[in-house]
């Protein structure tokens, strides 16, 4: 299926003008009606006909959904537990971000400092990685390249709660791409299915329903947090490790993959990257790695916002067996 790019409805458009607070920065990508950066009309086609190993790793989420932390977790069991290597080289060459160049693709965002210095296409160094890729893509299904669907590598998937993961978002695009409008009006733009790489129910449910295949694991934010350690045996299994984790080695990943060391980090945490970018807001008051709460979002949702994202998760999520949980 070929993809279609068409300007943005007027009412959303002017939403996310507002809360951007830039102009027709965005365009809405079929199927799918997902909202992307304009620049993504120069990577679509690319990404949809990128060669698709079999021993390929990826790791795929809707933005802030705990992929940063579950992709530390798998890029370690998909390399011998090689703690140092993953000290000594950033997260994000590790496991490049297929879709980098166009989701960071304008002069005020700081991850732009990853490539800009020589303009390298996203796409392009995915394409020329050596050895075993791991690969991180934000991307819903449809957009995705479609040898996945036919080569079959293994791919881990990680969904939060619509709730906290919209609270995450809001901090996200404060400190990346340093947007000027309220939580509020980003609840609004959410709700109305228009948040950039959205809906994420559809991107959520994509996944979901593939859960059962063997090449897919589905893991919840959640379930990360409350049993770290059976999460790790499940990635380690899912991942033909080659045999079972022992206890002090689930200890030692549970205690690298602890939040505050998380946070602290520079190898995974942003902070090198935003040090060297002079369009970074330094005073923002937010970092990459933020809370990691399950249930923040009941200190930013009054009982009418969150009566109107339950209603919403219910539209969308009701009947289909995938369930969240809000604190």
């Amino acid at each position: 299926m070929d993809i279609e790019y068409r300007p943005i409805p007027e009412d959303g458009r002017e939403q996310l003008d507002r809360f951007f607070g830039r102009k027709d920065h965005f365009v809405e990508v079929n199927p799918g009606r997902v909202v992307m950066p304009r620049k993504f009309k120069d990577l679509g086609d690319s990404i949809r006909a990128l060669p698709i190993r079999l021993d390929d790793v990826w790791l795929m989420s809707f933005p802030r959904a705990g992929s940063t932390w579950a992709q530390e977790m798998v890029w370690l069991l998909g390399n011998n537990l090689d703690y140092e290597a993953a000290r000594s080289q950033l997260q994000q060459v590790r496991t490049p971000l297929l879709e980098l160049s166009a989701i960071f693709s304008d002069d005020r965002s700081v991850e732009e400092t990853v490539t800009r210095h020589e303009q390298i296409n996203s796409v392009q160094c995915v394409r020329q990685m050596t050895g075993r890729r791991f690969i991180k893509c934000h991307l819903p299904w449809q957009l995705h390249p479609r040898e996945l669907d036919t080569v079959r590598p293994k791919m881990i998937y990680v969904v939060r709660n619509p709730k906290d993961l919209c609270v995450s978002y809001y901090y996200y695009c404060q400190l990346i791409h340093r947007s000027e409008g309220t939580f509020r009006e980003l609840c609004e733009i959410f709700l109305a299915d228009q948040l950039p790489i959205g809906p994420m129910w559809a991107h959520a449910l994509a996944f979901w329903k593939r859960r059962n295949q063997d090449n897919i694991l589905f893991l919840k934010y959640e379930d990360m947090k409350r049993n770290l350690p059976q999460v790790v045996r499940r990635c380690a299994q899912f991942l033909e490790f080659g045999r079972e984790l022992t206890e002090d080695e689930v200890q030692r990943m549970c205690e690298h993959l602890q939040f505050d060391r998380m946070q602290r980090n520079p190898a995974v945490n942003l902070e090198p990257l935003m040090k060297e970018s002079s369009i970074v807001q330094q005073d923002a008051g937010v970092k990459f790695i933020r809370k990691g709460e399950i249930g923040d979002w009941k200190n930013h949702m009054d009982a009418a916002m969150s009566a109107r994202f339950d209603a919403w998760i219910e539209q969308h999520f009701g009947g289909s067996g995938l369930e969240f949980e809000y604190e």
